[in-house]
Formats: structure tokens, C-alpha cells, sequence
């Protein structure tokens, strides 16, 4: 994967995040999606973590940072969201901690696109400056799965109401 892209992608959103609220841009969601699958954080593609239910996930791949709501429902409908926020420890003996908070694009009932989109940009940035940073095993070894698929989660969020709104 090149580091680069992910680090473009995450400074692409944060100088376009107005226009795509405003509708005079769309946010590539597949490229997201390639970003994602590159990283090979998560074991399948991303699009079948969309139709995967919430129990599924829980079951075989989540490392629980993620508040599941309803085991029978498709993660696509999933409205929490785990932020990677921030990163520190040495790159050098490959200790990598990655923080994270819990993002609520629909607090109080509606949604908030430019919360997911914050999600993506945020996320991607801490990222992007790890994996330029150091090995992939290292970011592999580290990065939260609920994290990734997060992002991935944003990301069909936004197309959902891009296409709808």
C-alpha cells in the first residue's frame, strides 16, 4: 500500500468536508473503501462487513471497542463510530498505542454528516502519519479492527446520504 494515499485522501477531505456538505462534491467512497482493504487491518473486503450482522462481527472479528446495539441488525446500520484519535510511543521498538473515542453521528436522532466526515479525515490523518512512519506489521499488530471498520462505516454513512439527500 502506499502511505501516501492514505495521508492525500485525509488532506482531500479535510479541504473539501464544506463542499460535500453543501452537495458540490462527492466523497469517493470506493477510494475509501481501497484505502481501507489495503490496509488489511480488517479479514475480509470491506463491503461484507456491511451486510455482516452486528452479531456475526461481534463473534469472529471485533476487538469490542465498537457499542454493538442490535445483534440481528446489519453493521451498515450501526450508528456508533470508534474514532482513531491519536497515536504515540516508538516507532523504533514498535510500540504504537493508538487512542480512540466513540463518535455519535446521530446524536439526538439525526444524522450528522459532517461528524462521519470528521470520522474519516481524523482517522485517516493519525493513520497515514503511522504507516509513513513505520512497518505494517507494526500498524497491523495495532490498530484497532472496530477503528478501521469505523471508518468504513462513516464512509457508507456519507455515500447513503449523499445518494438520498
Amino acid at each position: 500500500m502506499q502511505a501516501e494515499a492514505v495521508s492525500q485522501m485525509a488532506d482531500w477531505l479535510e479541504d473539501h468536508v464544506s463542499e460535500i456538505v453543501a452537495h458540490k462534491t462527492q466523497l469517493d467512497v470506493q477510494k475509501i473503501n481501497e484505502i481501507i482493504d489495503d490496509l488489511a487491518i480488517l479479514r475480509h473486503p470491506v463491503q461484507e462487513y456491511l451486510t455482516m450482522t452486528e452479531e456475526q462481527y461481534y463473534e469472529n472479528e471485533s476487538d469490542h471497542q465498537l457499542t454493538l446495539q442490535n445483534d440481528k441488525q446489519p453493521l451498515s446500520k450501526l450508528q456508533d463510530r470508534v474514532l482513531v484519535n491519536h497515536v504515540d510511543g516508538s516507532f523504533a521498538k514498535s510500540e504504537i498505542n493508538f487512542t480512540y473515542n466513540h463518535e455519535h453521528p446521530f446524536a439526538g436522532g439525526q444524522y450528522d454528516v459532517t461528524n462521519d466526515l470528521h470520522t474519516i479525515e481524523y482517522a485517516l490523518e493519525v493513520i497515514g502519519a503511522v504507516v509513513a512512519n513505520t512497518i505494517m506489521a507494526d500498524v497491523r499488530n495495532n490498530l484497532s479492527q472496530d477503528a478501521v471498520l469505523s471508518i468504513a462505516l462513516a464512509a457508507a454513512a456519507v455515500d447513503n446520504w449523499q445518494q438520498n439527500n
